[in-house]
């Protein structure tokens, strides 16, 4: 016999005690965002130690994000009815284990090792991590609590890896890892204090990941998730080399332009998080329109020093929304499948990072920087058209879906 859907009060707001349950969630964010994308500011002095090209010990970024977009689903799929906050112990774990055998890697194939298992940390976490607010704060609060939690994103970008460059910088690159590896010890710590019992939504099965993709909005969201992501990596990882050689930007302004990004990411996260929960058409559909101008615009103003600071600072605005955006979409398509959902939501984000930071690259050498950002551009600005184009029957799809009787399914007693 199914389980009975648990009834939540829409008018409660969370308590104090809730909030702080939700703390340690976001601060595991901080500490896996800070630790995927610590090796960009190291890459050079890893790659003079360990006396391998650049261009290798660049798998430093690129394993973690292949590996993750096979880890969500596959974790979620031998998770069963394990209560969930024992898996973000184990993931926390993992994080400090991971960093430490980079921190103390003999060689190369050493820290690759420790990167898959980060990949594998990626992957579960955000899958677990973007349905636990649901299961911690009440229906009323669970937008803000998202955008907590994903703020880690933010923070971890404007000051987790800058700050991980400035110690690698002064007391090694090993130093930044080992940083990082007590960082995650007290998350784990954190954790294992304040985490309230995450009894499962569902148990996941191959059946409930196919199901998602019969359903009309889910297929529309998973689609806007590869493309859009796909789409801004493609442009992102170059926003640097277009202000050096197009902006011609000073590296004090380049740190400026670059801080205000940061800022303007954390911000969208927070106004995405109220806006999404209300209407998540809408947030995705500006979301995606915004990320598209910015970078068109761009191609065209970047020349100059102040609309080229504006676009850059709406292009973070609207990069900061993405993933609530994104997320929102996918928890309104499948409610009662939401950990099925937020485990095909990662790795089809993963697939998108990886593959639009390649063929990024890619683009760059054959066809120019300019048109790379063209095309990133409209990559986006076509996510946003599909979205109010075919998701406008949102709400009737979503109602639906929630009465089906596959729906229906959750955990068996």
């Amino acid at each position: 016999m199914s389980a009975p859907q648990p009834q939540l009060d829409i008018s409660r707001k969370a308590t104090p005690r809730e909030w702080l349950a939700i703390a340690p969630v976001a601060l595991g964010t901080f500490a896996l965002v800070t630790s995927e994308f610590l090796p960009v500011g190291l890459l050079t002095s890893v790659a003079s130690e360990m006396q391998a090209s650049e261009g290798i010990t660049g798998l430093m970024m690129t394993i973690p994000g292949l590996v993750a977009a096979v880890a969500a689903p596959a974790v979620m799929l031998v998770a069963g009815k394990l209560d969930r906050r024992i898996i973000l112990w184990v993931l926390s774990a993992i994080l400090v284990l991971s960093n430490l055998i980079v921190a103390l890697a003999p060689n190369l194939p050493m820290i690759l090792l420790g990167r898959v298992l980060l990949g594998i940390d990626i992957g579960a976490f955000w899958a677990i991590s973007s349905v636990v607010a649901t299961r911690i704060v009440p229906a009323a609060s669970v937008g803000r609590a998202n955008s907590i939690i994903f703020s880690g994103i933010s923070v971890g970008a404007v000051l987790g890896v800058p700050a991980g460059a400035l110690i690698g910088h002064a007391f090694g690159w090993r130093a930044s890892f080992g940083v990082v590896a007590g960082f995650g010890a007290f998350v784990l710590a954190a954790q294992l204090w304040l985490l309230p019992r995450l009894a499962p939504t569902e148990v996941v099965s191959m059946r409930h990941l196919v199901a998602l993709f019969r359903i009309p909005q889910a297929r529309i969201g998973l689609i806007a998730i590869f493309v859009s992501f796909a789409g801004h990596f493609g442009a992102y990882t170059f926003m640097g080399a277009f202000l050096e050689h197009v902006t011609h930007a000073t590296p004090a302004l380049l740190s400026s332009v670059l801080l205000g990004y940061g800022i303007a990411s954390f911000t969208g996260n927070f106004v995405a998080g109220a806006a999404a929960q209300r209407d998540a058409r809408m947030t995705l559909g500006l979301t995606a329109l915004g990320l598209g101008v910015a970078m068109v615009l761009l191609t065209i103003f970047g020349s100059a020093e102040v609309p080229a600071a504006v676009l850059i600072i709406l292009w973070g605005f609207a990069f900061g929304a993405l993933p609530i955006a994104t997320q929102g979409w996918m928890l309104k398509a499948a409610p009662q499948e939401m950990e099925s959902a937020s485990a095909m939501y990662i790795a089809v984000l993963q697939l998108g990072l990886a593959s639009g930071a390649f063929l990024g690259g890619f683009a760059v050498d054959r066809i120019g920087l300019i048109a790379t950002l063209v095309s990133a551009g409209v990559v986006c600005l076509g996510t946003a058209a599909m979205v109010w184009l075919f998701g406008r029957d949102e709400q009737a799809s979503f109602a639906n879906h929630a009465m089906s009787p596959r729906s229906a399914e959750v955990v068996k007693d």
